[in-house]
């Protein structure tokens, strides 16, 4: 009999090399649930045919009934990276600018975040809010670019053309970066396309690309566009065979977001305010449970 999800959680859990607790935030209807969903499918923690109509972060009645996050919700699964499992701890945040607080709430809990912005869209006002609270806390982004198939499908751009949109995010992005974050993690912390701290994809399909995914895989954009301009809906379902969303992004996580112990060197002076150099300073510096 396989290993229950619960006894794999709790064995990783005594390895905080091998946790990453992150965060998603984004400005509201860029997404996220939907991503969220199909991470935990991924995941083998609910079924890919529900992923993006569950919203299985989304527990309350009012969140439903509104179709928006209100609550901050947390769940964890786990990755398997290059064969070595890694505990994912994940927490959905709110994108409506009225429940900023728990967004707040939210980055002090956790050491990395995925900033999920619409390709359409681009850069909108809650993203900008969302990135300031992360950087605040001393969170380390990365960067997911969602809705790819709306600029083929909808806008029909050219290749050219959805490079630049995507280069004019991720310029966007890394602005806001090195004007809000502390000068010493303002030029670490930039999102860089060809390290793979940029991933883009379709929540809605369930894929994603990434430099590396594309390197070791042997697919490309070309594949992408030929299947959504086939209008053949086998090919753009094999899209998430082919890139499968949760790999694409799970692995961009445990590549490029800090473990806690690493995390907690830098981030608890930020945020406890005790002695530090006391025995429980140096402990929670260390992230030593002990």
């Amino acid at each position: 009999m396989g290993e229950k999800m619960v006894d794999k959680v709790v064995r990783i859990a005594c390895n905080p090399e091998q946790i990453r607790n992150i965060a998603i935030c984004a400005h509201i209807d860029h997404g996220k649930t939907t991503f969220s969903d199909n991470l935990l499918a991924g995941a083998g923690m609910m079924s890919e045919d529900l992923a993006g109509k569950a919203c299985a972060l989304d527990f309350h009645e009012d969140e439903a009934a509104r179709g928006i996050t209100i609550d901050s919700a947390a769940v964890s699964m786990v990755h398997n990276f290059k064969g070595k499992e890694f505990l994912i701890n994940l927490i959905d945040t709110p994108g409506h600018v009225d429940f900023g607080g728990d967004v707040t709430r939210a980055m002090r809990a956790v050491d990395g975040a995925i900033v999920l912005c619409c390709a359409s869209e681009g850069i909108m006002p809650q993203t900008e809010t969302v990135l300031r609270q992360a950087l605040k806390e001393r969170v380390k982004p990365v960067l997911f670019i969602n809705k790819v198939d709306r600029l083929i499908k909808e806008l029909q751009l050219t290749p050219e053309a959805m490079q630049q949109r995507f280069i004019n995010i991720i310029t966007s992005v890394n602005k806001l970066i090195k004007q809000i974050a502390e000068q010493e993690y303002g030029d670490r912390w930039q999102t860089l396309v060809q390290e793979g701290s940029v991933a883009f994809g379709s929540a809605y399909h369930n894929w994603a690309l990434s430099i590396p995914f594309m390197t070791e895989n042997k697919i490309t954009f070309k594949d992408i566009i030929e299947a959504y301009s086939s209008n053949d809906e086998e090919k753009i379902k094999a899209l998430a065979k082919k890139a499968p969303i949760h790999q694409v992004v799970l692995n961009m996580v445990v590549r490029h977001l800090p473990n806690p112990v690493t995390a907690q060197e830098y981030r608890i002076p930020k945020l406890w305010h005790g002695d530090l150099e006391s025995e429980e300073g140096k402990a929670l510096a260390k992230c030593d449970p002990k």
